[in-house]
């Protein structure tokens, strides 16, 4: 999968979850999971999102007057362009298919053991940021996060959008994947690698936890019994 460097007491109860058990195969939807906290719990999802605020004076300028894009960026403001007046759904085919064409390129991982069990599950070990993405490729975790970063450039609020981190039964690997919400129901749709966009869950794949820039939910953890905490009311966002 992609990328974190230490282990920190929010990651181990991320690593709790990822050896829960199954718990069905229903669809994602935004009312799911135990909100576990601040995004900020996860130190090196907080830095990609920080070091995304650095660039977007870059990302800004390029939007503003194509002339201005270094060569790797060049293809942005024709596709917010072009985007702008679509639907959502159009939008998501557009931006999915757009990131999907990047370069594969697979990156470290941080491989942990449970204490409770002899399982070993990865972590991410880094995060990119869409301008990173765009100039050098990366793995599954950095084009869920590129496609995020594009709709929230479309104005797409980030109480609509999650990175959901998968187990994917076939593979036996984690992946991740772009949750954007449907409707006011909270269903959602999945943006994936291959492409696809799923209004259930994909066969085999099991949810584990979700995040965006604001926050980080656990889809497998009992919160009653594990990590009880009151979600909090939405926040005034800044585009990421």
């Amino acid at each position: 999968m992609g990328r974190g460097h230490a282990v920190r007491a929010p990651a181990l109860i991320l690593v709790l979850s990822l050896l829960a058990p199954s718990t069905g195969e229903a669809a994602y939807r935004f009312g799911d999971g135990v909100y576990l906290g601040s995004a900020s719990l996860l130190p090196d999802w907080a830095e990609t999102l920080q070091r995304a605020r650095d660039q977007h004076p870059i990302l800004d300028a390029c939007v503003a007057d194509a002339e201005r894009c270094e060569g790797y960026l060049r293809g942005i403001p024709v596709l917010l362009q072009r985007a702008r007046p679509l639907s959502r759904e159009r939008q998501l085919q557009l931006i999915n298919r757009y990131i999907n064409k990047r370069r594969y390129r697979g990156d470290r991982t941080l491989e942990i053991t449970s204490a409770l069990s002899e399982e070993t599950v990865r972590l991410p070990s880094r995060w990119s940021t869409l301008l990173e993405f765009l100039r050098r490729g990366g793995d599954c975790e950095d084009y869920a996060t590129s496609k995020y970063q594009l709709l929230r450039a479309l104005g797409i609020p980030a109480h609509d959008l999650r990175v959901v981190v998968v187990f994917d039964r076939a593979s036996r690997d984690h992946h991740a994947v772009l949750a954007v919400r449907q409707d006011d129901d909270g269903a959602a749709w999945l943006l994936d690698s291959d492409d696809r966009i799923y209004r259930g869950q994909p066969f085999g794949y099991r949810f584990i936890y979700a995040l965006n820039e604001t926050s980080i939910w656990d889809h497998e953890v009992d919160g009653d019994t594990v990590f009880p905490v009151t979600q909090p009311q939405e926040q005034p966002e800044d585009s990421s």
